[in-house]
């Protein structure tokens, strides 16, 4: 983190906390289960990390702006890390797993999805710079169905969806500026839930939509704001085993957690530097025991909250 995002990101958690139940600091939030990481560019160590992803094995991926790739068990066990081949440019926004444990990175500012086998090891390339058919701006995120089908988000000016056969041939796109109610403004997140719905983090539009397999819109909810029910800024999501999705609000500095009609049950977290408080969160990943782990990417560090325990989630008072 350079020194000039620092002060600046410790003036506006120093405000926040000083105005009370201001934008993302809903009060009392339950402490949580478990919390590893620390700054750095070692072992289990961030440098503002912001994608997060865990295969069928259970082990968790996380890319940092370093470039940072490191998988690790749940608990935060260092298991393996490597590096994005340049950073330069930018760093990468997302990471999606294959079923067969392949991982992509959202290369963003490099215009491209980088492949790697689990362990690291570089197995290709997807996209290219430009607008046009197979083509990229800044690739957000990736996401890959059961079937080997892949996803990826963008935005810069295409904010749009494209899909991918497994073989990683273009087939079509959707969700651009010019898609009417489907239109999409910067789609930061992508999740395919097992009915092959693909839910999306319309991060600039505040909201949450959805998606057949063949890019239909299928709906959305959410709207601008900071109480609960609103959204500021979700920029990744996931799903609990009962159906129930959490969303990760970067600008509200909170997760929160929706059924699949977009009615709200509850949140958790609160501006600052406190275990329970979250600094401009990007992603999160529901693991084993519908455990959420959060990636608290201004703290430099990842909060596991239990998913479902009523306990958890700060509700409007009714």
């Amino acid at each position: 983190m350079n020194r000039r995002f620092s002060i600046r990101l410790v003036i506006t958690l120093a405000a926040s906390a000083a105005a009370g139940c201001r934008p993302g600091t809903t009060p009392g939030a339950a402490p949580p289960l478990l919390l590893f990481g620390r700054t750095g560019m070692g072992p289990l160590e961030f440098n503002y990390p912001r994608a997060a992803a865990i295969n069928t094995d259970g082990r968790l991926y996380i890319v940092d702006k370093a470039g940072h790739i490191q998988a690790l068990t749940q608990t935060g066990e260092f298991v393996l890390d490597w590096c994005m081949p340049e950073i330069d440019a930018g760093k990468p926004t997302g990471l999606g797993i294959a079923p067969d444990g392949t991982v992509y990175a959202a290369d963003t500012h490099y215009a491209r999805v980088m492949i790697f086998t689990p362990d690291g090891r570089p197995a290709g390339i997807l996209g290219a710079l430009g607008e046009g058919p197979g083509q990229f701006r800044l690739p957000t995120d990736v996401a890959i169905d059961r079937e080997g089908f892949i996803y990826v988000s963008e935005y810069g000016g295409n904010d749009r969806i494209s899909k991918f056969s497994p073989r990683r041939e273009f087939l079509f796109s959707f969700g651009g500026r010019d898609a009417g109610e489907a239109s999409l403004e910067r789609p930061q997140a992508l999740l395919i839930d097992p009915d092959n719905t693909l839910w999306v983090a319309d991060s600039c539009n505040h909201r949450i939509c959805h998606f057949d397999a063949h890019g239909h819109f299928l709906g959305a909810f959410g709207r601008a704001g900071h109480e609960i029910g609103e959204l500021w800024f979700p920029y990744n999501l996931d799903l609990l085993s009962d159906g129930t999705l959490v969303v990760c609000e970067y600008g509200n500095n909170r997760v929160q957690r929706f059924d699949r009609t977009g009615r709200s049950l509850g949140t958790w977290g609160a501006a600052g530097r406190n275990p329970g408080q979250l600094a401009y969160p990007w992603a999160l990943a529901v693991g084993d025991d519908d455990r959420i782990l959060i990636v608290d990417s201004g703290n430099n560090r990842v909060q596991v909250i239990a998913g479902r325990a009523g306990r958890t989630w700060h509700t409007a008072k009714k």
